[in-house]
């Protein structure tokens, strides 16, 4: 049933173009979801996440990152996915290497980026090479990709949502109408822990920003 679920989202997905056609096309974004073998299964280097539709964990950071990367990862995958594990060692960013190793310790070891249903409040990927900056209008994409989020929360029923920076808070801000402050750094001082239905919300920084600042995470 989740397959299915997550299959029609993929489609609904396809034909949205809210990102796509801004004035500014240089802020403009790539829907990959109009090639369904591409996205269906590895959208990037991050996430089968497919295969995770049961996860307990959901985290939502902010947006997939470059199309051209993604589009590499995809020309590098043989037809049976056989090399996915070789080709995810290969990916020592400083970001997921400081993830893996908060959500290990705020677990016990219980959880990894292995088990975890990784998703952005962006769907779509860049234009270009850029991972991060002004190349794409954050706020306007976040508020409208939230529709797309919450049917995915829907599917996964996650027990903790972690959001990694303060555009997926905002997502869910518009989503479930809850509470927050008018900076990541005070929501996550006034509210650490935020009860939306059946979900845990837990506001987090970047881990970006956590390598700069010294910040440390203890969540989970």
């Amino acid at each position: 049933m989740k397959t299915k679920l997550f299959n029609n989202l993929i489609k609904d997905l396809s034909a949205c173009d809210k990102c796509v056609n801004f004035k500014c096309s240089s802020k403009s974004l790539i829907n990959i979801y109009k090639n369904y073998e591409f996205c269906i299964n590895i959208p990037s280097i991050w996430t089968d996440w497919l295969n995770r539709l049961n996860s307990d964990i959901m985290v939502i950071g902010q947006d997939w990152g470059p199309y051209n990367a993604m589009k590499k990862l995809h020309n590098l995958l043989s037809e049976d996915k056989s090399n996915w594990n070789e080709l995810i060692e290969l990916e020592k960013s400083n970001t997921k290497m400081m993830l893996e190793k908060y959500i290990k310790q705020s677990s016990n070891n219980k959880y990894s980026l292995d088990n975890i249903y990784i998703t952005n409040a962006i769907m779509c990927a860049r234009q270009g090479n850029l991972y991060r900056g002004n190349s794409i209008n954050l706020k306007t994409s976040t508020l409208n990709c939230s529709e797309y989020l919450l049917k995915q929360i829907e599917i996964v029923k996650p027990k903790i949502i972690l959001t990694l920076g303060y555009y997926p808070l905002i997502s869910l801000f518009k989503i479930f109408n809850f509470r927050i402050r008018r900076t990541l750094k005070k929501t996550i001082v006034k509210l650490p822990e935020i009860m939306v239905n059946n979900y845990v919300i837990i506001p987090l920084y970047h881990p970006v920003a956590q390598i700069k600042k010294g910040r440390t995470i203890n969540t989970i």
